[in-house]
């Protein structure tokens, strides 16, 4: 993105070529985009759910959201339209403590979410290596006993050059 270039050549003293005027403007372009886009400059794929607080005032997300058909997940309360919503929570969207308490319940679910699928992931590695490797190697892997031998051995081998011929 056009933002990490910037930050690239920034970073690897490209702007000390530039006049001081335009090395002035492009660090501010550089904190401008950061302020707006900060929090995607990362993002490798498009996310799988948009949570909204106050469709009112992001209705450009929630359009952007629709259009990229990603599912919307927002606060709706009985100013807001909930036709371009997918999943609807009624809700006040303009007190604090309501706020707060759908955020938090929002984000400990997504952790948990997280933690499910690094468990499963865990134990799909794990009958992963049950199919490719053998018992007492796996016995040897979980236990951590390897013999000093069993490494320089392996070492040995490596570091013996193929003199045959």
């Amino acid at each position: 993105s056009y933002l990490l270039e910037l930050e690239q050549r920034r970073d690897t003293g490209d702007f000390e070529r530039l006049t001081k005027k335009e090395a002035l403007k492009l660090e501010q372009l550089i904190a401008k985009l950061n302020r707006r886009l900060g929090g995607l400059k990362n993002m490798t794929r498009v996310p799988d759910l948009l949570f909204v607080v106050d469709v009112n005032r992001e209705q450009i997300a929630v359009k952007e959201g629709n259009i990229l058909g990603i599912p919307v997940l927002a606060m709706v309360d009985t100013n807001c339209d909930p036709d371009p919503i997918d999943l609807v929570i009624p809700s006040n969207d303009d007190a604090i403590r309501a706020i707060k308490l759908m955020v938090n319940q929002i984000s400990a679910a997504a952790n948990e979410g997280l933690q499910i699928r690094m468990a499963v992931q865990a134990d799909e590695e794990v009958e992963e290596d049950e199919k490719y490797l053998g018992a007492a190697t796996l016995a040897k892997l979980r236990s951590g006993d390897f013999a000093d031998g069993d490494e320089a051995s392996a070492e040995d081998q490596s570091a013996k050059p193929d003199t045959e011929d």
